[in-house]
């Protein structure tokens, strides 16, 4: 699976750029004797052209569609994600009605496992991508996602259908999904692209929490022993008090221990 991404001001430059990239990527193809499928091939224009350029692979014009899947997530030439969770929607009405089928309105699956599948399995098929769709969301999209939602309230609850939504959610305690699908974006935003965010007024500036570290860049067999302890900061410590931590545990004894440093002074 190969994506270019191509930017230009006008239509005659994104057309040279896109034939010029494309036939840079031909070359890498025939030299490594790989056979590119021009039917299965796809175009998207993201922008305000009525009709944009034709691009071509091998003198076939690449057809162009008004949406592309990419990595699990839709993407529509308008980028309001329609696309997506009208797909999402449907695939999660035929889950639901297996699960319904199998377990029942109320009777076969207990209502933890019932609640439990939607918390591990629908509501995580739902978030996929979040970051990209849900920041922010529309009240289409959110009306949308409440739809989504109800059915399996109803089933984990076994409530009457003309259960209001928000009853359903307030009596088991699930939040609402256009509320969580925020908090994902906004999360994923703000802890793993190191974006500034920003949710019901509230900003999330990336400086004010700690960046992960990076995993292994080389084969454990090649660690030498000596670099396996280290004594150095792995941690950049921010400005204000910093608390690490560390813990043991001896049978069923455990001990653990903190420090608290504010700037290079320890506190406690």
């Amino acid at each position: 699976l190969r994506t270019l991404v191509i930017s230009e001001p006008t239509g005659a430059k994104l057309k040279a750029t896109a034939q010029a990239a494309l036939t840079k990527f031909q070359h890498w193809t025939d030299k490594h004797q790989l056979k590119v499928s021009t039917e299965k091939s796809t175009t998207i224009l993201i922008s305000r052209l009525v009709s944009g350029p034709r691009v071509k692979w091998d003198n076939q014009i690449i057809k162009r569609s008004t949406s592309l899947k990419y990595l699990g997530v839709i993407i529509d030439n308008k980028l309001n994600w329609a696309d997506h969770l009208i797909n999402m929607k449907t695939k999660l009405t035929h889950l639901h009605q297996k699960i319904t089928r199998i377990a029942g309105t109320n009777r076969g699956l207990n209502k933890d496992l019932r609640r439990r599948l939607y918390k591990t399995v629908t509501e995580r098929m739902i978030l996929h991508g979040a970051a990209a769709w849900a920041y922010p969301l529309s009240a289409r999209q959110s009306r949308l996602l409440n739809s989504i939602q109800r059915k399996f309230l109803l089933n984990i609850t076994g409530a009457y259908s003309t259960t209001p939504t928000a009853a359903l959610q307030v009596i088991e305690g699930i939040l609402q999904l256009h509320i969580k699908a925020e908090q994902e974006a906004v999360y994923v935003r703000t802890a793993r692209l190191r974006k500034t965010s920003n949710y019901n007024n509230i900003n999330f500036n990336l400086n004010n929490y700690e960046e992960g570290t990076t995993s292994t860049k080389f084969h454990p067999a090649i660690f030498q022993l000596e670099d396996r302890i280290s004594l150095k900061k792995q941690f950049l410590p921010v400005p204000g008090l910093n608390i690490f931590m560390d813990g043991s545990k001896i049978e069923d004894k455990t001990g653990s221990a903190f420090c608290v440093m504010e700037e290079d002074t320890t506190k406690y």
